[in-house]
């Protein structure tokens, strides 16, 4: 099935935001059941506080580089989706076309954020009205700042993550634009019907 060609009327908005919502469904699908998955296999954010196991360090490692992979995965499946399903402008230079889809994915990378970010905050705050338990007044003040230096050095290595997941994004949806304008089939690969 090919894709005709639209030209866009004058005061329209170039985002396709059918196209930027599918792809950040998507991108947090897949987040969450990789993280399931990786919390399940003892790889969590919150696995190197409890002290259980491999070293601290190693685990830290292996927990960030997982981090990293669910978050490139999600960034490029999200972002393909969007620039494989956004409509392509007749009246558009290659250059602007590649550009209008890196970025929807972009904004799919945006939108899931934000998604997450939003549900990060409420899950804190909902943390934070739960009342304070024996386990998490005897903890020592050793214990306190190794979390919180913990707690740091995970800040920064997600938001290294993310901004890498971003631009990971665009180059998926360019490449999904691509494959829409030269209409690559997968067919072979996806189709259940013999």
């Amino acid at each position: 099935m090919s894709m005709t060609p639209r030209t866009e009327p004058s005061g329209a908005s170039y985002v396709e935001w059918s196209a930027v919502i599918a792809g950040a469904v998507l991108a947090m699908a897949i987040s969450v059941v990789l993280l399931q998955f990786g919390s399940a296999i003892g790889l969590a954010v919150t696995e190197p506080l409890r002290g259980e196991g491999l070293d601290p360090a190693w685990r830290t490692i292996a927990i960030g580089i997982w981090l990293l992979w669910v978050q490139l995965l999600a960034s490029l499946s999200g972002g393909y989706l969007a620039g494989r399903m956004r409509a392509p402008v007749l009246d558009s230079t290659p250059h602007e076309m590649e550009f209008r889809d890196g970025v929807h994915g972009l904004l799919v990378w945006a939108v899931a954020m934000v998604v997450v970010a939003a549900g990060t905050a409420l899950a804190a705050a909902l943390a934070a009205l739960a009342p304070e338990t024996a386990g998490q007044a005897a903890r020592t003040q050793a214990m306190l700042d190794l979390e919180a230096n913990k707690s740091t050095i995970f800040a920064f290595a997600a938001a290294a993550i993310s901004i890498v997941s971003a631009v990971a994004a665009w180059w998926a949806a360019t490449v999904g634009g691509d494959h829409r304008d030269k209409a690559v089939d997968f067919s072979r690969y996806l189709t259940f019907r013999r």
